[in-house]
């Protein structure tokens, strides 16, 4: 998989986005108000007009692609990013997927189609954590994309041990997540795994980044002295 794929690929999808809302916009009533905000309980606690709702989410996309697109141009440590090309191509995929969810959703408020939003968007975040965790081990040093504490960026080997460990965390959690979709579980219980999930992922990683990066140092005091 290559950038101008990938570009292609978001190109396509950013154009199809469009062409359902505009589709589905001249379809609906012109007056009809449609969600634009889930609240924790997978209640919508925020509406608009239909074209801001049925629009928002292909601009989401259009606008994660145009970042995407330039980071390279941005990015101060270049070779980093080069070596680290899965997680950039799979982050931006995985974007693509949210604004893609997105769009169901509102779709499916529309047309009244049924579709779960709670479950489709805890889906949604485990496909996201097992695409972007399946790629953060194998990520160098960066300033843009990744764990950047300033022990990764400090040293190469703590940025890779902190990876290792915060990809397998989030592979793990995207894993919880899909199971938690898929089982007859109460809204609060969905909602509590999702927060243990990324306070793990997210915390813990941060933490051992530190006392990684403590006992890099104190080795190398140990062998100067």
């Amino acid at each position: 998989m290559t950038k101008r794929t990938v570009g292609y690929t978001a190109l396509l999808a950013v154009l199809t986005l469009v062409a359902a809302s505009l589709i589905a916009g001249f379809m609906l009533p012109a007056d009809m108000q449609l969600p634009i905000h889930w609240g924790l309980s997978g209640e919508a606690d925020g509406f608009a007009g239909k074209w801001l709702a049925l629009l928002a989410p292909p601009a989401m996309a259009a606008l994660i692609s145009l970042v995407f697109q330039f980071l390279p141009a941005i990015e101060p440590r270049k070779e980093g990013l080069a070596r680290s090309e899965g997680l950039y191509l799979w982050g931006w995929l995985a974007l693509l997927i949210l604004g893609a969810a997105i769009e169901l959703a509102v779709l499916s408020a529309a047309f009244d189609w049924g579709v779960p939003v709670p479950r489709l968007m805890f889906g949604t975040a485990a496909v996201m954590f097992i695409l972007i965790g399946n790629q953060l081990g194998k990520s160098r040093r960066m300033y843009l994309i990744g764990v950047r504490t300033p022990w990764t960026l400090a040293s190469e080997e703590v940025w890779i041990k902190t990876h290792r460990l915060c990809g397998k965390l989030m592979m793990l959690g995207g894993l919880a997540l899909v199971i938690a979709a898929l089982l007859p579980l109460d809204q609060s219980v969905l909602v509590g795994i999702a927060l243990a999930v990324v306070v793990i992922a997210a915390g813990v990683p941060i933490l051992y980044s530190f006392i990684a990066w403590r006992r890099e140092n104190a080795q190398r005091d140990q062998a100067s002295g």
